[in-house]
């Protein structure tokens, strides 16, 4: 007997189901139970029946698709030819009980039923076929009735195995049709060989005798048995070995995409999300074939390995790319798809990273493909992978909300995405549980990568030139800098900075900004330059546009679009055109950050680099600064709580 194990019952649907499908399995149980009283011979078919039960013990576990074999299905089918519908049913549910008590009592009794009902309804397909009484009873010859066995042969499987189908179905919220063929539709082969057995015992019995019976069939079942036990035993212990290659593939892919992430600065759990949603996006759209979903699973990790060509500058910009930029940045499409056809993946990743960038009226790249030619998974994949950045932080934007960012994807369906698969995501991510926590093992090795690349502004900055190279205005910057940390104020030291920097940079302007002590923001502690009217009294949210961008990542933007940190539409946008800011770093924390404006169409690089390499001598100065001034308000406010306390005593 072949049973694939039901899931949980734990939804309202599936709870309708199970009350109806053990109404109907009693109503099956209680006829049989009432005909077993009437049936004649009741010795021999009691005898039959207990055989049969004592071979459902000895099964044969498949766990590749949660299923068990066993040969007692012949005795069962052997019954009810003998003796009606009746005697095999009751023997067949006795059986369900007795071999699978350890169950949990839903589970039983489900099980139970669904035996039950697919025993007593075969059985009375195949007499209503074969037009004849149980065949014990008539000694009809059984040779005209090989067509009406494998007719209740399939009624048998297909009742048994869809009812189980449907209530994994339900619980799972998954399609019963396509459960049912991927993990049920090769238990047939066990049911028609149930029938053929059975048709061999009932030949014996009437031809020979029940000696003959012994002599011939004991021994068949008994090689069945073990042919089965060895040759799934081997199966199974290969499927084992290739699920362990198949996990520890995964894993080293996973963790190259992690390198690749380190790369392009997004975190390691965006890829992790995206392989989420991409999966079950798959499922929900009807994807079955196996070497597809691997694909999609393989190519969510790694659709972006091409992005190791391109320069971090390029992928971390935070604004819109140049027209050379953006040329140079379509390439890591391609540049992906060549990396991973010398990996020689078994199922087809290849084609979904060439595809990803693809658009669904023809305007991707890098080739324009359109509509269905576009890979199912490359589809797929650009609707969660937009979905998901839309909703994390990046830089000088904060995540947007779900619903912001189903709108547009939705604002983009049909010109961008295919609309089939942006309204299948939309009605499906809600569902998706994200549970994939990264390993400590990972979470060391991103650490080590990200960490010469953010925390520490004296490896993010460009190498300090040579003395020689170096000119007096800078020498003369890191000297008054490292000066300044007597008892010079805040506004002291910023404003010798300043001076310094409008030398350094001639016609810049600039803004200082601090981080508030109470809420999560950055205001202008003060600004220099021609149009510093401009800047004064600005704030900014940690995070938001470039300046809080910077203070929230501790990483220097030196050539920016200025409406990137002032907008488009604020006052004196106008005046300015380009941008950079750094981050001064103490530890792990941006205690300023230096924004400059430029009116000019570009900072000259090599003048933004030299402003960068002092920032690490400016940054303690500034904290000490900060410092001594938040220390001299505590100190103020705890002298006029003291004079308080007084005129309140003197006044009593």
């Amino acid at each position: 007997m072949a049973e694939p194990h039901a899931r949980a019952l734990t939804t309202r649907a599936l709870q309708v189901y199970v009350v109806a499908v053990l109404a109907a399995g009693a109503f099956a149980i209680g006829d049989s139970v009432l005909g077993s009283i009437a049936t004649p011979r009741p010795l021999e078919w009691l005898g039959l029946a207990a055989f049969a039960v004592v071979t459902g013990f000895f099964k044969v576990r498949v766990a590749a698709v949660s299923a068990d074999i066993a040969v007692d299905d012949a005795f069962f089918i052997a019954t009810a030819l003998l003796f009606g519908p009746a005697p095999a049913t009751v023997a067949i549910a006795l059986s369900a009980l007795v071999t699978r008590y350890r169950k949990q009592l839903r589970q039983l009794l489900f099980n139970t039923a669904t035996f039950a009902l697919s025993m007593w309804t075969s059985a009375h397909v195949f007499f209503l076929l074969a037009r004849v009484r149980p065949l014990a009873i008539a000694h009809a010859p059984i040779a005209p009735f090989v067509l009406p066995l494998m007719a209740m042969a399939a009624v048998f499987f297909t009742i048994n195995s869809l009812l189980i189908a449907i209530a994994i179905g339900l619980d799972t919220r998954r399609s019963p049709l396509l459960i049912w063929r991927q993990h049920f539709g090769w238990v047939a082969v066990g049911y028609f060989g149930s029938a053929s057995i059975a048709f061999i015992l009932i030949l014996l019995m009437q031809e020979a005798s029940a000696f003959a019976v012994l002599v011939v069939v004991l021994p068949l079942v008994a090689v069945l048995y073990f042919t089965l036990h060895l040759s799934l035993g081997r199966a199974e212990d290969a499927q084992r070995h290739l699920g362990e290659l198949d996990r520890l593939y995964l894993s080293t892919v996973e963790t190259l995409a992690m390198a690749i992430d380190a790369k392009d600065d997004v975190t390691h759990s965006h890829v992790r999300r995206v392989q989420a949603y991409a999966m079950a996006l798959a499922r929900t759209l009807g994807v079955e074939d196996e070497l597809t979903l691997k694909a999609i699973e393989a190519a969510a990790l790694l659709h972006d390995t091409g992005k190791l060509a391109i320069p971090e500058h390029i992928l971390n910009k935070p604004g819109k790319l140049t027209v050379a930029e953006f040329e140079k940045m379509k390439l890591h499409a391609d540049i992906g798809g060549d990396i991973i056809s010398l990996v020689g993946f078994p199922y087809p990743v290849e084609p979904i990273v060439r595809c990803h960038h693809e658009n669904w009226d023809g305007t991707g790249y890098p080739r324009g493909v359109v509509g269905d030619a576009i890979p199912i998974g490359a589809r797929i994949l650009s609707v969660v992978d937009c979905f998901d950045a839309l909703t994390s932080d990046r830089p000088y934007r904060r995540a947007l909300s779900d619903e912001a960012a189903v709108a547009i994807l939705r604002e983009r369906s049909g010109s961008m995405y295919d609309p089939h698969v942006v309204e299948a995501f939309v009605a499906m991510y809600p569902t998706v549980a994200i549970d994939q926590p990264e390993t400590a093992e990972q979470r060391e090795v991103l650490g080590r990568i990200r960490a010469t690349r953010h925390t520490d502004p004296e490896l993010s900055a460009p190498p300090l030139p040579t003395p020689a190279a170096m000119t007096h205005d800078l020498l003369a910057f890191v000297s008054l800098a490292r000066l300044a940390g007597g008892e010079h104020t805040l506004l002291d030291v910023l404003g010798l900075a300043s001076r310094l920097v409008a030398e350094i940079i001639p016609g810049i302007t600039g803004a200082w900004y601090v981080p508030d002590e109470i809420e999560d923001r950055l205001t202008v502690a003060d600004t220099f330059g021609p149009n510093a009217g401009l800047l004064a009294g600005r704030v900014v949210d940690t995070g938001d546009r470039l300046t809080g961008w910077v203070a929230a990542r501790r990483q220097p933007i030196l050539d920016s679009d200025v409406a990137l940190d002032l907008g488009v539409a604020e006052p004196g946008t106008a005046a300015f055109k380009r941008c950079m800011s750094l981050p001064l770093v103490i530890g792990d924390a941006a205690i300023a950050v230096l924004t400059l404006y430029s009116s000019d169409d570009s900072i000259p690089a090599d003048r933004a680099s030299l402003v960068q390499v002092v920032a690490p001598h400016l940054a303690a100065t500034v904290n000490a600064a900060i410092v001594r001034e938040r220390r001299a308000r505590a100190a103020a406010t705890d002298r006029a709580g003291a004079n308080r306390d007084l005129r309140l005593v003197s006044t009593r």
